[in-house]
C-alpha cells in the first residue's frame, strides 16, 4: 500500500471524482479531489498553494473551460503557476482531447506526462512510478553524478557512455542543487533513456535481440530478472531490461559466444514456435524492430535490416539503436 503518498486531483468535471476514487483504491494512496467547476481557479490555486503542503503528485485536468476564470483556461497554465511554488512536485494531466492534434508542445511541456481520461486506468502504475521516483530523488538527492547513476540502477559497463550523453541541465556542475534538477532527470529518463532503445530494451526489443518472439521471451524471462530495470521511475506496466546485462546472461546461460539473436534461441530448447521472424519477409533472424509507417501510433515489429530503412522522423543518437521503418 502507498498510504504515505498524497495525490491532489484538480478538475472542473465533477464526474471525474469516480476516476479519482478508483485510482485511490487501486494504488492505496491518499487522494484529495478538488472540483473547480464554476470556481475562480485563480483564487482556488492561491488557496491550495498557501494552505496545503506539497503533495507527492498532482493530476490536472487540461481543459478548464467550466471555471469562472479568464486567466486559466488550460491546465498547463495552472501547472506553470504551481511549479513556481512547488518546482519538485510532478504534475500529470488527464484530458478528453486528442493528445496528438489538440495539445501543442508548449502545453505538453508544462506536465510530466499526459493521459486520455478514458484510458487512465491503464496508466495507474506509470503515475505511481512518477510519484515514487520524484519522492526518492527529493529524499536522497544525488550529491554527484555517480550517485545519480546508482539511482538509475546503471550497470558498471554502461556508466561511462551514459555520463557522455547526460544533458548539460543534469551533469553540469552546480545543477544538482537546482530546483529544476528532478524534473530534468525525469524528462530525460522518460523521453530518452527509457524511450529510445539502446541501453534499455522493452520486451519486443529484448525478445528480438535474443532471437525470440515475445511469447518466447516470456517463457524464459525469469532468467533475465537480474537485467530488469529496478531504478527510479521503474514502471511495472512498462518494463525495461538493460541490454548489456541481457548480453551477459545469454552468454552465461548458453555457454557460447556469437550473435545474441542466434545463440539466444538455445534458451527455449530450439522450439521453433518461440523463434522470432521478420514481420515483412517471414525470414529467420530479424535484427531490429521497425515501424510499420510514419504515423505516431503505428505498430513496431521485429524485422530484418534488409526490409527496413532509417526512419525519417528520428535522428540518430550516440549509443542508441538507429530507429527504422519498413520499406
Amino acid at each position: 500500500m502507498n498510504k504515505e503518498l498524497k495525490f491532489l486531483w484538480v478538475d472542473d468535471e465533477p464526474q471525474r471524482k469516480r476516476a479519482a476514487d478508483s485510482l485511490k483504491d487501486e494504488l492505496g494512496v491518499d487522494m484529495t479531489f478538488i472540483c473547480v467547476e464554476g470556481e475562480n481557479i485563480d483564487t482556488k490555486l492561491n488557496e491550495i498553494l498557501s494552505t496545503s503542503s506539497q503533495p507527492d503528485l498532482i493530476i490536472m485536468d487540461h481543459i478548464l473551460t467550466r471555471t469562472s476564470s479568464e486567466t486559466f483556461k488550460r491546465g498547463s497554465t495552472a501547472a506553470t503557476v504551481i511549479h513556481e511554488k512547488w518546482p519538485e512536485c510532478p504534475i500529470v494531466s488527464v484530458t478528453a482531447v486528442d493528445l496528438k492534434s489538440d495539445v501543442d508542445t508548449r502545453q505538453r511541456s508544462a506536465y510530466e506526462n499526459m493521459f486520455r481520461d478514458y484510458r487512465i486506468s491503464e496508466h495507474y502504475q506509470t503515475i505511481l512510478s512518477i510519484a515514487n521516483g520524484f519522492g526518492k530523488l527529493r529524499k536522497n538527492r544525488p550529491k554527484d553524478i555517480n550517485a545519480l547513476l546508482n539511482q538509475i540502477d546503471c550497470p558498471m559497463d554502461d556508466r561511462e557512455k551514459i555520463r557522455k550523453i547526460l544533458p548539460i541541465e543534469i551533469k553540469e556542475e552546480g545543477n544538482l542543487n537546482d530546483e529544476s534538477f528532478i524534473v530534468e532527470v525525469y524528462r530525460w529518463f522518460n523521453s530518452v533513456l527509457a524511450e529510445r532503445p539502446g541501453f534499455l530494451y522493452n520486451k519486443k526489443w529484448a525478445a528480438t535481440y535474443m532471437g525470440l518472439s515475445e511469447d518466447g521471451f516470456n517463457s524464459v524471462s525469469k532468467l533475465f530478472e537480474p537485467a530488469k530495470y529496478q531504478g527510479i521511475f521503474s514502471d511495472s506496466s512498462n518494463e525495461r531490461w538493460w541490454k548489456s546485462q541481457l548480453t551477459q546472461i545469454i552468454a552465461e546461460k548458453t555457454g557460447k559466444v556469437g550473435l545474441p539473436w542466434k545463440i539466444g534461441r538455445e534458451l527455449v530448447a530450439s522450439k521453433a514456435s518461440l523463434y522470432s521472424k521478420c514481420y515483412s519477409s517471414k525470414k529467420e533472424f530479424p535484427e531490429t524492430v521497425a515501424a510499420m509507417d510514419e504515423s505516431v501510433d503505428t505498430e513496431w515489429h521485429a524485422m530484418r535490416l534488409e526490409e527496413t530503412e532509417p526512419h525519417p522522423n528520428y535522428e540518430d543518437m550516440l549509443f542508441f539503436e538507429q530507429l527504422r521503418i519498413m520499406k
